[in-house]
């Protein structure tokens, strides 16, 4: 009885449907159906079918080497790949070289036999907004393409190195002091 009084109260139900289905020749279920309009997944407004994938501002790809023609090609190589194959913004710049002496002595002694003035060339490319997705991506690509006698390392950019980018102008230093020296009034004009 119950049955029967829960179908009829389901068949007043606006937007419900009853329909019967026939189970092997027979009249045997009746199926509750709602129009399409309430079928669905419901979804919230504020959902994000992407996730936030976390960047770096700016990354570093900083290359030294002895070699200077080596070196130059492959930082063109480097500044191309970032560029084109991963698309990203990137820039590529040059430090000043960092000159080494180097010194042989002869056998048991401290006398010097050689000595040798040894340049080392750095190279960067500056590369902007770097999902950490591709971080590794972009490692195995230069790590793969890396040619002998080329030590490549990537990082954040350092205060100490951008300073160390620029070549001091003494002339323009000197200027500078002697202005201080005079507005401090220990020194006329001429």
């Amino acid at each position: 009885m119950d049955l029967i009084n829960m179908s009829r109260s389901l068949r007043r139900l606006p937007g419900c449907l009853m329909k019967s289905v026939l189970f092997q020749g027979h009249q045997s279920r009746r199926v509750l159906s709602t129009p399409s309009k309430w079928h669905g997944l419901f979804e919230p407004n504020d959902l994000k079918l992407a996730p936030d994938i976390p960047e770096f501002k700016v990354l570093h790809i900083q290359m030294r080497g002895h070699d200077f023609p080596v070196l130059e090609s492959y930082a063109k190589q480097v500044h191309g790949m970032v560029r084109v194959i991963l698309n990203l913004e990137s820039d590529s710049f040059a430090s000043p070289a960092k000159s080494t002496q180097v010194r042989t002595f002869h056998p048991k002694s401290v006398n010097v036999n050689h000595k040798f003035d040894l340049q080392t060339f750095i190279r960067t490319v500056a590369v902007d907004n770097v999902p950490t997705t591709l971080v590794p991506i972009i490692l195995q690509l230069v790590q793969k393409n890396c040619p002998e006698a080329v030590e490549v390392s990537l990082k954040e950019p350092e205060p100490e190195e951008e300073e160390f980018r620029y070549v001091p102008d003494y002339s323009v230093l000197e200027l500078q002091a002697r202005k201080d020296f005079i507005a401090s009034g220990k020194l006329k004009k001429k």
